[in-house]
């Protein structure tokens, strides 16, 4: 008969906590990978949409005539689900539309559409905030 030695004879309690730690930190990490991607998922999905909206903004304004180009405040919503049909899922958040003139330019107006809202984001909120801009020109005034 052959007589087991003591590394023979099984795992030391010592040797399951290492294990059971080194297992707990992997998922941990796994978690938060997990946790970080949903949030920049979420944060890229309603950036597109913030830009989009910004965008519509300054195609409104190119669509009136010239003096008819005005600044103005409104609430937007971002779907959140890909609905595009409820509000109930929707972030809300702020468009704001700035006209000025172009120094040295009195037939170009420049239009600023800002879009700012608020992101849930671990029990939190952030507010991200994102903008597009244009000149607009008095086309029966150019050369």
């Amino acid at each position: 008969m052959i007589k087991k030695t003591r590394s023979q004879k099984g795992l030391t309690l010592l040797e399951v906590l290492v294990s059971v730690s080194v297992f707990f930190l992997i998922w941990m990490a796994a978690a938060a990978s997990i946790v970080g991607s949903r949030y920049l998922s979420s944060f890229a999905k309603h950036k597109g949409q913030a830009i989009y909206l910004a965008q519509e903004a300054l195609e409104e304004q190119r669509r009136r005539t010239f003096n008819n180009i005005a600044s103005r405040a409104d609430a937007v919503p971002l779907d959140t689900q890909g609905t595009f049909n409820t509000a109930t899922d929707d972030l809300n958040g702020n468009r704001v539309i700035t006209v000025t003139a172009v120094p040295g330019d009195a037939f170009r107006k420049r239009v600023r559409a800002d879009v700012t809202w608020w992101e849930p984001i671990l029990g939190g909120r952030i507010q991200i905030h994102t903008y597009c801009t244009t000149d607009i020109a008095n086309e029966t005034n150019l050369n």
